[in-house]
């Protein structure tokens, strides 16, 4: 389990960490679900820990903090291959390093690629999602 700071001395526990079964996951967590985005033909599949919204779109006040200090972003699951359109929490990110190993910073245009209009992620916000590091 990852630990991030959130003002002062209080550590708080990261609620989007990878994970094997909702058991690896922090408390407050009611999901871990898995993803599968595919690159350059290659399929990448994680999970992470994670919980359901109603908020949709960036900044969802739905959603925990991340590491970078933002609420999540609120999206169908199906955005980066998960089951079906379930809202789910994801991690927000500005690049790569923000994301832990195993996923990539991804925005509307790489997610949706030409049909950005009729993306679920909004134009200036961009997610963690399963893919090379």
């Amino acid at each position: 389990m990852l630990l991030g700071c959130s003002g002062g001395t209080e550590v708080v526990p990261l609620l989007y960490d990878a994970c094997f079964d909702l058991d690896d996951c922090v408390e407050g967590a009611t999901l871990c679900e898995e993803l599968a985005v595919e690159f350059s033909g290659l399929e990448y599949v994680n999970s992470i820990c994670t919980t359901e919204c109603s908020s949709e779109g960036a900044l969802s006040a739905d959603c925990s903090r991340a590491l970078i200090g933002r609420f999540g972003s609120c999206y169908p699951s199906s955005i980066a291959g998960g089951i079906d359109d379930t809202l789910i929490c994801f991690e927000p990110c500005d690049t790569d390093a923000n994301c832990l190993l195993g996923f990539r910073c991804l925005g509307a245009i790489e997610l949706c690629g030409g049909e950005v209009a009729d993306c679920p992620v909004d134009p200036v916000d961009a997610i963690c999602v399963p893919g090379p590091s």
